[in-house]
């Protein structure tokens, strides 16, 4: 094997990951950060400062357990086994797939899940690929991910109250809010 022959494949997902990057930080920067903006706390060069440096550092950091997931928890890697350019070849697709579709909807304003693109697009791979077996279907694949689209929002909302309650009790109606707020700004950050 020509050890240069798939190069065009790496060069394509640059470009492609490059444009999936792109639609990702359009989409999930919007929505960290516009109310800061509209409401002028911070600037919009202020925004792109802070989540450039956010975004980078999280996935650094924190993204090995989720790069894990999508690389292994929806298809297995075995099926590609002594076939690493079909391998190569479908996570570009995934890759074009996903980025197309988040430019899209991003472009249209649509509400769109990033990781909910590179998901679907993954198992549209697995399925074009090998068909419908191909696909973790179980608990220990996809189940898990698709229950944490339900389960994320509705602990988010109640963490999301709990804060609330506490702060509209504790600082908010307190006799001097101004002061309270103070003395809770470490607590929560």
């Amino acid at each position: 094997m020509n050890p240069y022959e798939y190069t065009w494949i790496f060069a394509v997902t640059l470009i492609a990951a490059f444009c999936d990057a792109y639609g990702i930080g359009a989409n999930d920067v919007a929505n960290s950060f516009s109310t800061s903006v509209s409401s002028g706390s911070i600037t919009l060069a202020q925004a792109c400062l802070i989540a450039s440096f956010t975004e980078f550092f999280g996935a650094l950091l924190l993204g090995a357990g989720t790069a894990s997931t999508i690389r292994d928890g929806i298809i297995s890697l075995q099926l590609f086994a002594g076939k690493p350019e079909l391998l190569m070849l479908g996570m570009l697709c995934a890759l074009i797939g996903s980025a197309i579709w988040t430019l899209i909807a991003t472009r249209l304003g649509w509400p769109v899940s990033t990781t909910h693109s590179i998901v679907g697009a993954i198992v549209g791979v697995g399925i074009s690929g090998f068909g419908f077996n191909a696909v973790k279907w179980g608990w220990e694949g996809l189940g898990k991910i698709i229950a944490s689209w339900f389960i994320s929002p509705v602990l988010a909302a109640i963490v999301g109250s709990a804060i609330f309650l506490v702060t509209r009790t504790f600082v908010l109606k307190a006799e001097n809010p101004f002061q309270r707020g103070l003395y809770a700004i470490p607590i929560y950050f």
